[in-house]
């Protein structure tokens, strides 16, 4: 019996030790590629940049500058059409990701290289801090439309360029009293080009 239990004891000790040798730590391998850490790199390709003039809800004058030059994903700028007649131009720009100092504007135009067209001021924000604990936020209501000229659109190179003045009246942002914004804009403009399907055109192919 009690040989019986020494044999059990050296299979025991036996059988640990191959465990703890083949468990061991191995040898260190090549350091891998370092991560982004979730960070979204911001690109940075011309600009929306202006002055915003008004009067705050309590009275005091609103006289600011903004610039806004990042975007995080998509292209620079956009031009898209719906028919021969009718072309559209995108930009997004921003202080910040979050959006709280932003601007995006669509130009409706009749022609990619027209000189005149509608400026739409799909959002504006525009953030300030005022001292400890306070802070200064503008924002517009809506669309808001105005006929711009001077507009100049480069085929080749794809730059885009112009300058506006947008009246909105006291309901059109929210500080509840009248306010211009006025600035100008530039960016690399990517055309989109669609399939026709059926016959049918859902987006005019662009004509170069």
């Amino acid at each position: 019996m009690k040989t019986k239990t020494m044999k059990t004891l050296a299979t025991c000790v036996v059988a640990a030790s191959i465990l703890f040798t083949s468990c061991k730590k191995g040898d260190t391998g090549p350091a891998g590629t370092p991560g982004t850490n979730g960070v979204v790199p911001a690109t940075t390709d011309g600009y929306i940049k202006g002055t915003l003039i008004g009067t705050r809800q309590n009275g005091t004058q609103i006289n600011e500058n903004f610039s806004f030059q990042s975007y995080w994903s998509g292209h620079s700028g956009t031009l898209d059409s719906t028919s021969a007649f009718s072309y559209t131009f995108m930009i997004q720009r921003a202080a910040d990701i979050f959006g709280t100092n932003s601007a995006s504007i669509s130009i409706s135009t009749t022609s990619p290289t027209a000189t005149s067209g509608v400026l739409s001021l799909n959002s504006f924000s525009f953030t300030k801090m005022l001292g400890t604990n306070k802070e200064f936020d503008f924002t517009t209501n809506g669309n808001n439309t105005a006929t711009i000229n001077g507009l100049s659109y480069d085929k080749n190179t794809g730059l885009f360029t112009g300058t506006f003045t947008m009246s909105l009246n006291a309901g059109q942002n929210s500080t509840g009293n009248a306010a211009t914004i006025s600035g100008s804009f530039q960016a690399t403009i990517t055309q989109l080009y669609f399939f026709t399907q059926h016959g049918t055109l859902p987006h005019a192919n662009l004509k170069d």
